[in-house]
């Protein structure tokens, strides 16, 4: 399963560009003032709002921005003389669709938990109305890996809807991650 799965359309992204493509005020102030921080404080996040907020932006600024973290450690690495084949550090990106898919495939779920950085887009679209392509997996199997990812510190970064998320599920995230929302 293909683990990095961006918006074509959105990965030349830069902060500079997200003023003017109508992001929710509030929502974008909110983010530039997380995304300012040092690239190592970016802690675990959730953005909370409507796609139309302009989460999907949001969350492919921030990808690209870790995704140079992570190539800049791997050159270090490399530079070091590091086995960069068992040390690389790698991102993965899914689309909330593709959730169950990863879950249950081992090799998918065994990257997910260990990878340097997850982004999940969309993470109500994980839990379709029916009929469905695959059988929705249970909100509790994504914050059991959320709970494996932060056991490990490895930074997890999702965007959802909050009123089209299963039930309880938005208390349980906001319980385990930082969480950016619009007013």
């Amino acid at each position: 399963m293909k683990l990095v799965q961006m918006s074509v359309e959105l990965v030349h992204l830069e902060l500079a560009d997200l003023p003017r493509l109508g992001i929710e005020a509030t929502l974008l102030a909110r983010f530039q003032r997380y995304y300012g921080r040092e690239p190592a404080a970016l802690e675990s996040l959730a953005i909370l709002a409507p796609r139309e907020a302009g989460t999907r932006e949001l969350m492919m600024v921030l990808a690209r921005r870790i995704g140079a973290v992570l190539r800049d450690d791997n050159i270090h690495l490399r530079d070091r003389g590091g086995d960069l084949g068992a040390q690389r550090k790698k991102l993965c990106y899914l689309p909330g669709e593709a959730l169950a898919e990863a879950l249950r495939t081992p090799s998918a779920r065994h990257a997910l938990e260990q990878e340097a950085a997850c982004f999940f887009q969309d993470l109500e679209t994980a839990w379709p109305a029916p009929p469905a392509k695959y059988e929705p997996v249970p909100p509790s199997s994504f914050l059991d890996l959320l709970d494996v990812r932060s056991a490990h510190e490895l930074p997890t970064y999702l965007s959802a809807n909050p009123r089209a998320l299963p039930p309880e599920l938005e208390r349980q995230l906001r319980a385990r991650v930082r969480i950016l929302e619009s007013a």
